[in-house]
């Protein structure tokens, strides 16, 4: 099944990767679990955020070359913690002494030596999350060792990315909406799932609220019945939503899928909990027309790449992200990458690991954030701010 979709711009080309030349050693790798209290978090159906952690990876070659990335960490509370005792368990032996010149031969190798263990202790996805964040290090070093930026490495003609702002708290909607409105931002992602008739209110207010030309998306995270999902999609439509994510279970079977997306004309989304190009076709095919993987969570740069070559008509990738500005600087490259048919999600909500960690580097000017300039995929976290926010013990 496919059918048109709404979107902020025309249809996407699919990018085209220059390949890497040098060839690096990896000798070592470093995890940074981090945590910062305060500030706010999104609102969820999901499960409540009292913090926000993160897990980030150095890696470094035996040049001395290190690059960044980020691992998916923020359910459950420790899983910060937990994957990086993964990584210093069960992977740093085997990515000591890796050669490589693309970063997917990297991750590769680690999924076939690896995946066996992981599934004998039940973690195949924990796996995933971790050799995602791994890809995104790659890059970074990759791009440092030969000295260009990722814009320069793609051949961008602009090297930035639109993006849209995501997770708006009802308290906070007369605030924020209009603040990203100022912004340039034209895109606003409402969580939803708690409450219906709320959820309703909520939405209908957004609608009024938005600029003129600005669409709203909504985003239950997973956790509507079918009944519900089509009750709540049929009342939402005429506000005209750009996508509704997740409106059901990620892992539903495709016919469930089909299934919804023939009663409704709001494009459905997902991609954060699927895992692979693959299953990311099969639910193209089921009737999702937004997909969106997270770079810190399934396939880092190099598999969202592979995705958007692979993309079907009618569909559009959107790169999912919530975590700190190392991983939200990746999927803005992504987002870049694939040009005006791709928006890469921002959180609104104040987080000092996104807005701090790394610098002043994710301004939103007419609605996009520039790349950095120099070589490298994203910026290196501020020393004492690493130092400060990370966990006890490590």
């Amino acid at each position: 099944m496919t059918r048109a979709i709404s979107s902020f711009g025309p249809e996407r080309n699919a990018p085209k990767r220059r390949s890497f030349s040098g060839r690096s050693t990896l000798a070592a790798v470093d995890a940074f679990p981090l945590r910062a209290f305060g500030g706010s978090s999104p609102d969820m159906a999901l499960g409540a955020m009292p913090s926000r952690p993160a897990l980030l990876l150095r890696l470094t070659d035996s040049e001395g070359v290190a690059g960044w990335g980020e691992v998916w960490a923020n359910f459950p509370p420790r899983a910060n913690v937990h994957k990086a005792h993964l990584i210093e368990d069960a992977l740093a032996a085997h990515l000591s002494g890796l050669n490589f010149v693309e970063p997917a031969e990297v991750v590769q190798t680690l999924r076939d030596s690896l995946s066996t263990y992981f599934l004998h202790v039940g973690q195949l996805r924990v796996l995933e999350h971790i050799l995602a964040g791994i890809d995104i290090a790659l890059w970074d070093l990759a791009l440092r060792r030969e000295g260009r930026s990722f814009a320069a490495h793609m051949g961008l003609r602009e090297a930035s990315a639109a993006c849209y702002a995501s997770s708006i708290n009802a308290p906070d909607l007369e605030r924020l909406l209009p603040l990203h409105a100022r912004l340039g931002q034209t895109g606003f992602k409402l969580k939803i799932g708690s409450d219906d008739d709320a959820d309703l209110a909520f939405a209908r207010r957004a609608a009024e609220l938005r600029p003129e030309g600005g669409s709203l998306m909504i985003d239950s995270n997973q956790c509507w019945s079918m009944p519900r999902a089509k009750a709540m999609l049929t009342a939402l439509e005429e506000l005209e939503p750009a996508f509704a994510e997740e409106p059901i279970r990620a892992d539903a079977p495709p016919c469930a899928w089909e299934e919804l997306a023939g009663t409704t004309r709001i494009p459905l989304a997902g991609g954060e909990n699927v895992y692979g190009v693959a299953d990311f076709l099969t639910m193209a095919n089921a009737g999702m027309q937004v997909l969106q993987p997270d770079v810190a969570k399934w396939g880092g740069v190099s598999g969202a790449l592979e995705l958007a070559e692979a993309l079907p008509e009618c569909t559009r990738l959107w790169p999912h992200f919530m975590g700190s500005a190392v991983g939200q600087m990746a999927a803005l490259s992504v987002a870049a990458a694939i040009g005006n048919g791709g928006a890469c999600e921002m959180d609104v909500n104040d987080n000092v690991l996104r807005t701090g960690l790394c610098g002043d580097v994710l301004k939103i000017a007419n609605g996009r954030v520039a790349l950095p300039d120099d070589a490298g995929l994203v910026q290196v976290p501020l020393p004492d701010l690493l130092e400060k926010y990370r966990e006890k013990g490590f």
